[in-house]
C-alpha cells in the first residue's frame, strides 16, 4: 500500500510530462524504415505540437520557437506563469528595471530556427555519408518532416539548461503518418536567464550560439540514425541519472546506449512517447550518472536533488527564489501565450507501473 502511494505521488508530480494523445503514438525506440531510393527531408515552418511534444503549463515566446518549462507546479497553473523571465530578474531594484530586463530577455529569446535549420540540413545533406540516401527536394513519395524548439528547462526559477528538440516524421505520398522520433541536444551547466554572463545577456549570444551548436548536432544524430540504425540492443541497457527537458527535478530513467564518444552518449529512453523526452537524447557525460542497468532499476523514477548518485553539476537547488517586487510586477510586460492539455496523469501512471 505504502509502494503503491509513494508511486502514486511520483505520477502526480510527473503529470506535465504527458501530451494528451500519450496512448496513441507509435513507440519512440523504433528505427526509421529503411528506404529505397533519397528521401526528401524537410524542416517544417510547423511549430512542434502541444499535443504531442509539450507537457502541461509550457510557455511558448510569441512569435518564437522557444518554449519554456520546468517552472510548472502540480497542474501548472496559468497564475505561476511568468513572466517568464520575471520571476527570474531577481537583481532588479525597482520595477522599471525589473521591467527593462525582462523586455531585453523577451527580445533574445525572440528566433526562428528554420532558416538556420535548412541551411544547415542543405549542408549535411550534401555530405557523402547521405548523398543518394536523402534529398531536400521534392519526390513526390515519403518524406521525413522535421519540426523543432529550444526548450528552456528550469531547474529553479533563475537558472535554466536550453534543449534543442527535434520531432521527425516519415510520411507517406499521403501525408500519413509512417513513424516518428525525437532527438534531443544539450550540454554543459545551467546559467541564469537573465543579468550578466546568462543565456540573454548580449542579446542573447550565448543563447544563440549554444542552441546552434546543438541544432547542427541534433540534426547530424538525426540523419546519421534514420541511414543506418544504431542497434537497440538490451545487453547495451544503462541507467541515466540527471535533469531531463522540461522536468524540474533529477529522474532516474532506463534506456539503450547507442553510442558514446567525445563527452557525450547517445542515450534513448525505453519509454513510450507519452513521455516528452522519449527519444534519441544526446547526453552530456559530465553532468548525468550514467552506469549499466541492474535488476531492479526503476525505468522512471524521481529523484531528490541531493542524491548521492547524482553528478556534482547535476545537484542544484530546486527551491522557489524568492522574488523581487520588481520581478513581480514585471509579468504585466508580457501577453503570456500559455500552452496547455488536457490531464493525462493515468497515462504516466501506467508508463511508470509498466516498469515495476
Amino acid at each position: 500500500m505504502i509502494r503503491r502511494a509513494s508511486l502514486r505521488l511520483s505520477c502526480l508530480l510527473l503529470i506535465a510530462l504527458v501530451p494528451l494523445q500519450a496512448l496513441a503514438a507509435p513507440k519512440a525506440v523504433l528505427t526509421a524504415p529503411h528506404m529505397d531510393g533519397p528521401t526528401r527531408v524537410e524542416f517544417s515552418t510547423e511549430k512542434v505540437s502541444k499535443w504531442t511534444d509539450l507537457p502541461l503549463g509550457t510557455y511558448r515566446v510569441p512569435n518564437s520557437d522557444v518554449i519554456i518549462s520546468g517552472h510548472q507546479k502540480g497542474g501548472a497553473a496559468p497564475m505561476l506563469l511568468f513572466g517568464l523571465v520575471g520571476v527570474a530578474v531577481q537583481g532588479a531594484v525597482n520595477a522599471q528595471n525589473g521591467k527593462e530586463a525582462m523586455a531585453s530577455a523577451e527580445q533574445a529569446l525572440t528566433f526562428s530556427m528554420h532558416d538556420q535549420a535548412t541551411e544547415m540540413l542543405q549542408g549535411l545533406l550534401a555530405e557523402n555519408d547521405y548523398a543518394g540516401r536523402f534529398t531536400a527536394a521534392e519526390t513526390g513519395q515519403r518524406k521525413f518532416e522535421v519540426t523543432g524548439a529550444v526548450v528552456l528547462s528550469f531547474a529553479n526559477q533563475a537558472e535554466a539548461l536550453p534543449y534543442v528538440t527535434l520531432r521527425v516524421k516519415l510520411l507517406d505520398d499521403k501525408g500519413k503518418k509512417v513513424w516518428t522520433t525525437r532527438y534531443i541536444t544539450s550540454e554543459g551547466a545551467r546559467k541564469p536567464v537573465v543579468g550578466e554572463g546568462s543565456w540573454t545577456a548580449n542579446g542573447g549570444a550565448l543563447l544563440h550560439s549554444h542552441v546552434n551548436t546543438m541544432l547542427e548536432l541534433a540534426l547530424r544524430t538525426m540523419l546519421k540514425d534514420i541511414a543506418e540504425p544504431y542497434p537497440r540492443d538490451e545487453a547495451s541497457l544503462v541507467t541515466a541519472k540527471g535533469f531531463f527537458p522540461h522536468v524540474n527535478k533529477p529522474l532516474q530513467v532506463v534506456g539503450y546506449k547507442l553510442a558514446e564518444e567525445n563527452g557525450r552518449m547517445l542515450f534513448l529512453p525505453k519509454l513510450g512517447t507519452s513521455i516528452v523526452f522519449a527519444g534519441v537524447n544526446v547526453l552530456d557525460t559530465r553532468t548525468m550518472a550514467l552506469a549499466p542497468t541492474v535488476k531492479g532499476d526503476a525505468p522512471l523514477k524521481l529523484l531528490k536533488v541531493d542524491d548521492p548518485a547524482l553528478q556534482l553539476q547535476a545537484r542544484v537547488s530546486v527551491e522557489p527564489v524568492v522574488a523581487t517586487t520588481a520581478a513581480i510586477e514585471a509579468p504585466a510586460a508580457i501577453d503570456a501565450e500559455v500552452e496547455s492539455s488536457p490531464d493525462a496523469g493515468a497515462a504516466v501512471e501506467q508508463e511508470a507501473e509498466g516498469g515495476q
